[in-house]
């Protein structure tokens, strides 16, 4: 995959590529986990694609096991974090929360 970002930031997880936005807002993020990250909500739906690695990522109440190639929905304004096994990369996609 070539990717060509916005912008590029480390952060306490790994790293984020900011890979498409619109109006200031992202609909497209790389992000890569060397840590688990923290606990977080969005007011859209996220479509998270493991590109890379694997790991689990927290959905609400419920712990999903994701590898490669791994396709995982999150609802708007539902907390969720993600915890790499080693390390694991996504692509996410963000959409308004009345698809």
């Amino acid at each position: 995959m070539t990717r060509n970002p916005i912008s590029h930031r480390t952060t306490s997880f790994g790293y984020l590529e900011l890979l498409v936005e619109q109006g200031g807002k992202p609909l497209v993020e790389f992000l890569r986990f060397d840590r688990s990250g923290r606990n977080h909500h969005h007011d859209e739906w996220e479509c998270c694609r493991v590109v890379n690695g694997g790991g689990i990522i927290q959905v609400g109440l419920e712990r999903i096991q994701v590898k490669k190639d791994s396709v995982c929905r999150i609802p708007p304004n539902t907390d969720h974090w993600m915890e790499p096994d080693g390390m694991m990369e996504v692509l996410l996609t963000y959409l308004p929360k009345d698809v």
